[in-house]
Parts: C-alpha cells; sequence; structure tokens
C-alpha cells in the first residue's frame, strides 16, 4: 500500500470530544462487569442502591458528558494550562479555566495517563444572579468512584443539596 494511502486510512485518536470519552468509560465497565454502588444524599437525607442498568449508568456519567467544553460556542472561553508530571512519565494535567464569563463549567481538570486515559477529572461549575445560585463539583476516578455535589438556590425558596456518590467495585465471583 502505497504511504498516501495509509495516512489517510488510519484514525486521528489524539483528540476526543469529552462525551465520547465517558460513552467508552460507560462501555468499559459494562464490559468489565464491575458493581457500582451508589449513596444518593439530598438536603442531608441518604439512600443507597446499586447501578444495575445502561441507563442509570448513563445517567451517573452525565454530568460529566455536559462538561464538554469542545462546542464551537466556547472555543475562545478558557485559558489552558498543561503540567507534565515528572515523577510518573507520561501523565500530564491538563487545566482549563474560564477567562471571566460565565461558562459552564468554570473549570475543568483532567490528569491523563501515557495512553490518553484520564485518570481523574475535576469539573467545578457555577451560576450566580440576584434570581438564581447554582454550584456543581464533579470527581472522577477511573475504575474507582464518581461524586457529583451539587447546591442550588432559588430566590424565595429554600436551598438544595443534592450530593451522588458511586463506587466501581470488582464483581464477586
Amino acid at each position: 500500500m502505497p504511504k498516501e494511502e495509509m495516512t489517510i486510512t488510519r484514525k486521528d485518536t489524539s483528540y476526543r470530544a469529552l462525551g465520547n470519552y465517558y460513552w467508552d468509560e460507560i462501555a468499559r465497565l459494562k464490559n468489565q462487569q464491575l458493581n457500582v454502588s451508589k449513596v444518593v444524599r439530598i438536603n442531608g437525607q441518604a439512600d443507597s442502591a446499586l447501578v444495575r442498568d445502561s441507563a442509570s449508568l448513563e445517567a451517573l456519567f452525565r454530568p460529566l458528558m455536559d462538561a464538554d467544553i469542545s462546542k464551537p460556542s466556547l472555543a475562545d472561553a478558557y485559558d489552558a494550562d498543561t503540567i507534565v508530571n515528572q515523577l510518573v512519565a507520561g501523565d500530564t494535567t491538563f487545566i482549563l479555566q474560564s477567562k471571566g464569563k460565565q461558562t459552564n463549567p468554570y473549570q475543568l481538570i483532567l490528569d491523563v495517563d501515557r495512553d490518553g486515559r484520564i485518570k481523574t477529572a475535576r469539573v467545578t461549575a457555577y451560576t450566580s444572579n440576584l434570581v438564581y445560585e447554582y454550584r456543581q463539583e464533579i470527581l472522577y476516578e477511573r475504575s474507582r468512584q464518581l461524586r457529583v455535589s451539587t447546591f442550588q438556590k432559588i430566590i424565595f425558596m429554600k436551598p438544595e443539596h443534592l450530593e451522588v456518590q458511586a463506587w466501581f467495585l470488582p464483581a464477586k465471583a
């Protein structure tokens, strides 16, 4: 095969939208048949459950998928810093922070290994105006946990706090 044809047929995997990455993570978790245990707290009241279906797993990852900053409207909205880990060869941290506009998310921090897999993702989002206040913190640790903490306050209403924490555990034989 001529060299020109090889470069045309080779797929560029250097960039993937964050939403697509988490679709791959959902598929990987399903293939590994990990048990997913979650605890949901709403204003201090807690309940726990096992995640058993794909729709529930998708719902867990939805806040991370929504944090995708590859939208054309956000092209110039973020400052980006890259930190190469000197202790672990090939690991890199990417920090994207809003340039001051009211963007969603406000900050995105990704720790990526040498193979391009996200080891951890931290997302901070907020909105604040005279009527409404919203804050969300997300932490994802690959194959370990996903935590989403959301605070919301609407004028003249009681504040709401929702926290979802999910753990990815090996299936018991």
